[in-house]
């Protein structure tokens, strides 16, 4: 093909467009991140000086005719910070729903008509990874617009943890006096 004037001809046109393009794959990755939010539409909106939020049906060809890629330094920011906080929000989600299919087994014990709980490995692994996790999303900076959800889940947490303690320990006082009584 390198000797064909045509196909040589289309092959370079082909490639110059394409390297036009790729200049503008960092605007792209910014204004396409999923974790993207009216807060951050808002913060671009004041550096670039007015409103960026584009609608479902805006094209690419608008955007990129706004000239952004003067702010291109400060958008990628702001759509870093979106990521982490997203990457941040979905982890929340994710222990929600792990804690939504959670159940507590209970076993009779002996004859005696009396249900105890059984097999809370499980639930205590699972209780201690997550009060860990919490607690290291609470500190990171990016937690800031769930800092409050995030609270709230590890009070949860916490909560089920001594409620967790204080039922295995009074089930144990039970089943060490039971034969006695």
């Amino acid at each position: 093909f390198a000797e064909l004037p045509g196909p040589k001809r289309s092959t370079e046109l082909f490639k110059m467009k394409l390297d036009e393009f790729k200049k503008h794959i960092p605007l792209l990755q910014t204004f396409c991140n999923p974790g993207i939010r009216d807060r951050h539409w808002e913060k671009m909106g004041e550096i670039v000086g007015f409103e960026l939020k584009p609608a479902p049906d805006t094209p690419l060809s608008t955007m990129l005719e706004y000239g952004l890629q003067k702010h291109l330094e400060r958008l990628e920011e702001i759509g870093a910070a979106a990521s982490k906080e997203y990457s941040l929000e979905k982890a929340l989600e994710k222990m929600k729903v792990e804690w939504g299919e959670m159940e507590f087994t209970f076993i009779e014990y002996r004859d005696t008509g009396v249900s105890i709980l059984s097999a809370v490995d499980e639930v205590q692994v699972l209780l201690d990874d997550h009060i860990v996790k919490t607690q290291t999303m609470r500190g990171s900076p990016f937690i800031k617009p769930f800092e409050k959800e995030i609270k709230e889940w590890e009070e949860t947490l916490l909560l089920i943890q001594d409620i967790l303690d204080a039922w295995l320990k009074c089930q144990a006082t039970w089943l060490y006096l039971e034969p006695i009584f």
